[in-house]
C-alpha cells in the first residue's frame, strides 16, 4: 500500500492524544530530548500546516516555510492541531499530491510526503508520551513508516532532523525500530 492509503488512519489514532493533553502536561518532557509537550504541540501546528500546503500545491509561507519560527500554540490548540492533521490528511490523499517536485523543483512530492508521514507519527508518539498517554497505529502505516525510515533515515541523521540511530533486537515490534531509526528510545519514559 502507498503512504496515502494510510494518512487517515494515523490521524484518526492521533485525535484522542492531542485532545487528550491537558494544560498541566504541556510544560512536561517528550522522548523528542530538545522539546517539552508544548514545544512538540507548537511544532506540529506549524510543520503539519507546511505539509499540508505541500499536498494542496499551496505556497510555503516564505517568512517561515515550516511553520516552526512562531508560536502557533493558542488556547484552542487542541481544535486547530486536530483540524491540520484532518486536513493535512485529505490534502495528501489525492494521488496528484505526490506527482512533480515540491518547494520550486527542490524536492519530490513523493519524498515531502513520505517525511511528512513519518514526522506526524513520530511527534504524535511524543506527545503521547510527553502527556502520559500511548498511541497505537495500524500495523500497515506502521509497516509503511519503517519502509521509509529505511530509506532516509541516514540522511535524515545527516541533516539533524533524527538522532543516532538505536540498538533494538531483530525481533522488536517494528514500531520500536522507527522509533530507534529516528534516534527515539523506544522505552522511553518521563
Amino acid at each position: 500500500m502507498s503512504t496515502r492509503e494510510h494518512l487517515f488512519s494515523v490521524v484518526a489514532s492521533l485525535q484522542p492524544v492531542v485532545h487528550g493533553v491537558s494544560a498541566q502536561e504541556m510544560g512536561g518532557s517528550t522522548p523528542c530530548t530538545e522539546f517539552d509537550v508544548r514545544t512538540v504541540a507548537n511544532h506540529m501546528l506549524g510543520t503539519v500546516e507546511a505539509m499540508r500546503r505541500v499536498g494542496a500545491s499551496e505556497p510555503l509561507d516564505p517568512q517561515d516555510p515550516w511553520g516552526t519560527n512562531g508560536d502557533n500554540v493558542r488556547e484552542q490548540w487542541r481544535d486547530d492541531l486536530s483540524d491540520l492533521l484532518t486536513a493535512y490528511a485529505k490534502a495528501w490523499s489525492q494521488p496528484e499530491a505526490w506527482e512533480g517536485d515540491a518547494m520550486d523543483g527542490a524536492l519530490p512530492k513523493q519524498l515531502v510526503g513520505d517525511m511528512g508521514f513519518v514526522e506526524v507519527m513520530l511527534h504524535g508518539w511524543d506527545l503521547a508520551k510527553g502527556s502520559g498517554q500511548d498511541v497505537a497505529y495500524d500495523d500497515a502505516a506502521v509497516e509503511r513508516a519503517l519502509e521509509i525510515m529505511e530509506v532516509i533515515g541516514e540522511q535524515g541523521r545527516g541533516q539533524g532532523a533524527f538522532g543516532p540511530e538505536r540498538d533494538v533486537p531483530d525481533d522488536a515490534p517494528d514500531f520500536a525500530k522507527v522509533l530507534a531509526k529516528s534516534g527515539r528510545d523506544p522505552e522511553w519514559t518521563p
